[in-house]
């Protein structure tokens, strides 16, 4: 009947332990999640903006390119437009 009683005590305390670990396991799990959508905004935060570089990359191409071929008013044009985006993104990131 101890022995029964020891056993069960032992099988109690290994319960307790499982439990805990369960417990320890889950709260590690939640903050992987939070990790996971921190690195989800962020990667799209930076691919974002890539395409924004892009894009003012290759206006200034092109901007290069007109100003080659003597075409000032194609080359003003695209000025203005970079100017404008790079407005608009100074105002929607300051």
């Amino acid at each position: 009947m101890k022995r029964l009683e020891a056993e069960m005590a032992e099988i109690g305390e290994q319960q307790k332990r499982v439990k805990k670990g369960q417990m320890e396991i889950r709260e590690r799990f939640k903050e992987m999640e939070f990790e996971c959508d921190q690195l989800k905004k962020e990667t799209f935060l930076i691919s974002k903006q890539a395409g924004r570089n892009q894009q003012r990359l290759n206006l200034m191409f092109k901007i290069v390119k007109a100003r080659e071929e003597n075409n000032i008013s194609e080359a003003d044009k695209l000025t203005q437009s970079l100017r404008e985006c790079m407005k608009h993104n100074m105002e929607n990131n300051p």
